[in-house]
């Protein structure tokens, strides 16, 4: 297991909120000296603690505005590695599990609207050979709501 120290904790905490921050930045947002700053990632990306650096997209501005959860239940007995396979490659799948419970294998998925929701369960997802039964669950758009809580906890 490799170390961490609440330096390192702080960084990976500012990092994971803006990848993008030069170093600079982070020694300013953290009051970490910019060496340690550099020494600090330098290894973690070596240890692989820190395994990349990644954008975080906005699906709204990409016409992905629906979000869900789709729940898959296998055949008993079928080996369920055609659907993991299969599914991770599907532009749709944003990220795929193995799951324990009532179901084998969770999907998140981002498309256009539920038209195409539809559409992707019934072309891909009804259509793999190991599949018993699904359960969706469509994400709501909670940015509206936020919002407002935001403005309504403002001091006056």
């Amino acid at each position: 297991m490799v170390e961490i120290d609440d330096t390192d904790l702080r960084l990976l905490d500012v990092l994971k909120h803006n990848a993008r921050l030069s170093t600079r930045q982070l020694a300013e947002k953290t009051k970490i000296p910019m060496a340690t700053v550099n020494r600090r990632l330098k290894k973690m990306v070596e240890t692989g603690v820190i395994k990349e650096f990644s954008a975080i997209l906005d699906y709204e501005k990409l016409g992905l505005k629906t979000l869900a959860y789709v729940f898959i239940r296998s055949i008993p007995g079928a080996d369920q590695s055609d659907v993991l396979d299969a599914a991770s490659k599907l532009p749709e799948v944003e990220d795929i599990a193995a799951i324990a419970g009532q179901f084998d294998i969770i999907l998140k998925v981002r498309v256009k609207d539920t038209d195409a929701l539809s559409e992707f369960l019934f072309k891909h997802v009804r259509n793999f050979s190991s599949v018993a039964a699904t359960e969706t669950f469509i994400g709501l758009n909670l940015k509206p709501y936020m919002e407002m809580r935001k403005k309504s906890k403002r001091p006056s």
